[in-house]
C-alpha cells in the first residue's frame, strides 16, 4: 500500500477537481482490460477513492465487482495471435497508477494555491528491488508545471516516471 504523505481533506478536494477536469477533457484512462461494467463504473469508483478511500480500496472494488476481463488477446513473439489470462495484478496496477496520478495532480493544484512551485519526489511504496532510474529521482525537486505536463494528458502520463507501473514513486510538499 502507498503512503501518500499529503493525502488529507485539502488534497482530496483538489484530486476530485483534477478528476473532473480530466473527465471534461477526455483524459480519464479506461483500461483495455476493463469489461463493460468496469468501463461503466470506473469514473465513479475513482472519484469515491479520491474522496474517502485509497488505491487499495480502488483495486479491491475492481476485483470484488469483477470489473476486469478474464482474458485478453496478445501477439506471440514468433508471430500470430493468442488468448491469455489477464494478469492477477492488473486491477492493482491500474488502481495504483491512476490513484497516484490524480493524487499528484491534486497535490499540484494544492501547492499552487499555497504558493508552492515545486514538489519533492519520494518513495511512497516500498519495493524489494527498486529500479535504479527510480532511485535516482528520490529527493529531487520537480516543478508543478513539469509534473502537470507529464500527467494531465492521459497519453503523456504513460511516459512519466512518477506513475510508471510498480515504481512506488510519488511526490510530496516540501
Amino acid at each position: 500500500m502507498f503512503d501518500f504523505e499529503n493525502l488529507d481533506s485539502v488534497t482530496r478536494a483538489s484530486m476530485l477537481q483534477a478528476i473532473e477536469e480530466a473527465d471534461r477533457t477526455n483524459n480519464i484512462y479506461y483500461s483495455n482490460r476493463f469489461n463493460q461494467a468496469g468501463k461503466d463504473q470506473w469514473l465513479s469508483l475513482l472519484k469515491q477513492a479520491a474522496e474517502k478511500h485509497n488505491e487499495h480500496w480502488l483495486a479491491y472494488q475492481l476485483e470484488a465487482n469483477a470489473l476486469m476481463k478474464e482474458f485478453e488477446g496478445a501477439h506471440k513473439p514468433s508471430g500470430g495471435y493468442t488468448i491469455k489470462h489477464v494478469p492477477d495484478t492488473a486491477a492493482e496496477t491500474m488502481a495504483e497508477g491512476q490513484f497516484n496520478r490524480f493524487y499528484i495532480l491534486g497535490l499540484c493544484k494544492r501547492a499552487r494555491d499555497e504558493g508552492i512551485s515545486q514538489l519533492v519526489i519520494y518513495r511512497a511504496k516500498e519495493r524489494s528491488e527498486p529500479r535504479p532510474e527510480s532511485q535516482k529521482l528520490l529527493g529531487n525537486r520537480v516543478s508543478i508545471e513539469e509534473v502537470e505536463a507529464q500527467l494531465k494528458r492521459t497519453k503523456a502520463s504513460f511516459g512519466s516516471p512518477l506513475v510508471k507501473p510498480n515504481s512506488g514513486l510519488s511526490v510530496k510538499l516540501g
